[in-house]
């Protein structure tokens, strides 16, 4: 099983080159977008990330595709993950009592 590896844009070692880090791995395709929505809609998040297969590993991973986050999108993707209204049913109403 390989172990997919990126370069750390934010942390050096002693001699200041950068440090590998792991991937985090999705086992599925939709896991990794629902990650992907949540990294998107984030306020700090300038470049938008998606989700795709890898070649060494065959699971998913996010990461950049290079094209800017507009706020008409970043809106989009907070909608998308805010949770449903769900109503608690208190009691049944009989219709074939009401004339």
């Amino acid at each position: 099983m390989f172990k997919c590896t990126t370069i750390s844009t934010t942390s050096v070692d002693e001699n200041g080159n950068p440090k590998i880090k792991k991937k985090k791995a999705f086992f599925t395709l939709e896991s990794a977008i629902q990650h992907a929505k949540q990294m998107n809609a984030r306020d700090d998040r300038n470049e938008k990330v998606v989700a795709y297969k890898c070649k060494e590993c065959h699971r998913y991973h996010v990461g950049r595709n290079g094209n800017k986050i507009k706020d008409k999108e970043k809106d989009k993707f907070k909608k998308s993950l805010e949770k449903p209204l769900r109503f608690k049913v208190l009691g049944y109403v009989d219709l074939s009592k009401i004339k």
